[in-house]
């Protein structure tokens, strides 16, 4: 049994962050059978960062990494007949989530007010005071701190919504009228890109982002899809 630990749910999701909501989504892909297990302390994964699996006394962190693993270990159940193109677009979208659409995601939960206050209640209410009081103005700090360091806390509050707005637009066209990003059948590349619609719909945190996919008709009929075959329960739009 695949233990994989992630963060607890929050707002009604799976879980609030996109890279544990893609491990899952994975997960669920490849009919691999395995158990979650809440874990919030970061400090206790291998990259100090979460999600994490443990499997056969290995533990291995981030996403990506662990779905290399998986696919090594158990095979490709899930991207095998990908073509050569396939793949290489499957990276190309992967990368602008990850590197892009995830800090314009930071931003909209972390810096903006609306965000800011959500996340703080989600996430730290719970915490016995004073963290509760404490912990989100650090948490808030530092990534204001990463936000800048990686480029993007730089721009103006405009700029950056330019950004994440391109991605969303590209996202689009590369997902056309099909059904899934490569075709008919989902594959990985779904995992990340519905785990970023989810974070962007999900919660109930309105910003230009949120707005941008609601009114993306392809976009979001393809995160209802995805949702009825994999998280019944989310299939209503919200």
């Amino acid at each position: 049994m695949i233990e994989l630990y992630q963060f607890a749910p929050a707002w009604g999701l799976p879980n609030p962050s996109p890279f544990c909501i893609k491990l899952e989504l994975y997960l669920k892909m490849t009919g691999l059978p395995f158990e979650v297990i809440t874990e919030n302390d970061t400090r206790r994964g291998p990259k100090g960062k979460i999600p994490f699996i443990r499997d056969d006394g290995q533990t291995i962190g981030d996403s990506e990494l662990i779905i290399q693993y998986l696919k090594d270990k158990y095979g490709d159940r899930v991207d095998a007949s990908l073509t050569a193109e396939q793949r290489a677009r499957a990276h190309v979208i992967n990368r602008m989530l990850h590197d892009s659409t995830y800090w314009v995601l930071l931003h909209c939960r972390w810096m903006e007010e609306n965000g800011y206050r959500a996340v703080r209640e989600a996430l730290f209410g719970g915490l016995p005071w004073p963290l509760r009081v404490i912990i989100p103005p650090l948490a808030r700090r530092g990534l204001r701190r990463n936000l800048t360091g990686q480029g993007l806390g730089r721009h103006s509050r405009d700029e950056i919504f330019r950004f994440g707005f391109a991605d969303l637009d590209a996202l689009s066209v590369l997902l056309g009228e099909k059904a899934f990003l490569l075709g008919d059948t989902p594959t990985s590349v779904d995992a990340t890109a519905h785990a970023f619609i989810m974070s962007l719909v999900g919660p109930p945190i309105d910003n230009p982002m949120r707005e941008r996919v609601q009114r993306t008709a392809n976009l979001l009929t393809y995160y209802q899809r995805m949702n009825q075959r994999f998280y019944p329960s989310l299939a209503v739009a919200r």
